[in-house]
């Protein structure tokens, strides 16, 4: 329905049709694990766009497409509509997109220097893993800057997660703020931090939580979350560090609360025009109370090459992946072709 109207509204817009910018890209995957038969999914497929809607107000829409990823959330949804203005030194945002928490989340897909986000931005974001949300929710916003190298964002949510129906969650209030350095063409400080708070009446954290205790399929309570971020860009080299945890206050009786905490390191290199190389160490406790094979530490080692820089590249991950107790074998290894079109 939201959808509808933006679309609507744009369509009568005083802008010429140039001035609408819509493109697509397309990322094909072959999966290999090591405990199973490989297999070949069409990971995403994008169509995004904006446009005028009114003068100095601007709309923004993104579909996705998934088939044969052997994943829940297979098929066609609307992962983003919403309209933006000018205000103040930043900009409103209304709409649904993703809240401003998690510097990973905020990496385009086609962008990544690997091929998935790591399991700590998946799964501890506020809306990672839930339902079809696809780490966005419904909402209002305002980001800008609020100094020379300081931006701040605030937003408040309905909480359900996007494409997902309202059951009395919410609000969903979050705040972000980052600060930017940049030397030269290639050189870049970021640091971020952001906090959320979500009052939770009936929603399903199952997906955020591998093997939660009984009753985390209808959560009530509130759930409150911290993310602290670095990255550093020095000509080809490319460093990223994060940390999340999330507390799952519970607010049934017999239904414990748990608190859940998760990092990565990354480092990337640009060994040419057209050669990258990257890896990634994570680990993801999804209950600090519990040891079990639910934690994780994953080690993935991945190259890229670019055929057209990102509009058309292949990239190959392997994924090394140890439990804390109980190990399997299940390691995988990952080869994706990307073409926008």
């Amino acid at each position: 329905m939201l959808f509808a109207v933006l679309l609507a509204a744009a369509m009568t817009s005083t802008g010429g049709a140039a001035s609408h910018d819509w493109r697509s890209y397309f990322q094909v995957r072959y999966t290999q694990p090591e405990d199973a038969g490989g297999y070949v999914g069409l990971r995403r497929l994008k169509l995004y766009g904006q446009g005028p809607v009114t003068e100095g107000c601007t709309y923004f829409a993104q579909f996705l497409y998934k088939a044969n990823n052997r994943s829940p959330t297979d098929g066609l949804f609307v992962q983003e509509a919403n309209v933006w203005a000018a205000a103040g030194r930043g900009r409103m945002t209304f709409g649904q997109f993703k809240p401003p928490f998690g510097m990973e989340r905020f990496t385009s897909d086609w962008k990544l220097a690997l091929i998935d986000r790591s399991q700590p931005t998946d799964r501890l974001i506020p809306d990672g893993s839930v339902g079809d949300s696809f780490a966005r929710d419904r909402g209002l916003q305002w980001e800008g800057a609020v100094g020379p190298s300081l931006n701040l964002a605030v937003g408040v949510f309905d909480g359900n997660g996007a494409n997902e129906p309202f059951l009395g969650n919410g609000p969903l209030l979050v705040t972000r703020a980052a600060y930017e350095r940049r030397r030269g063409a290639n050189g870049r400080l970021r640091a971020e931090l952001a906090l959320s708070w979500r009052q939770d009446h009936d929603i399903d954290f199952r997906g955020q939580l591998p093997g939660a205790p009984a009753g985390y399929s209808s959560f009530a309570g509130h759930d409150i979350r911290q993310n602290l971020a670095l990255a550093c860009d020095a000509g080809p080299n490319s460093l990223r560090a994060e940390y999340l945890a999330a507390q799952y206050e519970s607010g049934k009786e017999g239904v414990p609360s748990v608190d859940a905490s998760g990092y990565y390191l990354q480092y990337a290199r640009a060994v040419s025009d057209r050669w990258a190389a990257a890896a990634r160490y994570e680990r993801f406790d999804p209950n600090q109370s519990v040891t079990s094979s639910r934690d994780l530490s994953w080690l993935t080692l991945g190259a890229t090459w670019y055929i057209r820089g990102d509009f058309e590249k292949v990239q190959v991950n392997y994924v090394f992946k140890s439990e804390r107790v109980n190990e399997f074998d299940n390691d995988a290894l990952l080869v994706q072709y990307q073409r926008f079109f």
